[in-house]
């Protein structure tokens, strides 16, 4: 069985793996930066790009934004960088 990605586990890397958002078993509740990586290496090139995408946009109704997305083709993973809106 996969384990989840708590809280405390994604706040030690501000990462989150897509394909945990993909499952369920991620849980932001709790996380405490404005900044949040979503990752995928799962794929390659194009694949992470759209599952870094996948990903973020399933974070959108809970109050993130994208801010960029970048893939790395040295490691083979992409990473969309999220921000939480600040609300006021």
């Amino acid at each position: 069985m996969v384990r989840a990605e708590t809280a405390e586990m994604i706040a030690g890397s501000r990462l989150v793996t897509a394909q945990a958002l993909f499952e369920g078993r991620a849980d932001l509740n709790g996380y405490p930066f404005q900044l949040l990586g979503v990752v995928s290496q799962r794929g390659t090139g194009m694949e992470n790009v759209s599952a870094v995408l996948a990903g973020a946009e399933m974070l959108l109704p809970y109050g993130w934004e994208l801010v960029n997305v970048s893939e790395f083709t040295s490691s083979e993973h992409a990473c969309a960088v999220m921000r939480r809106r600040v609300s006021g």
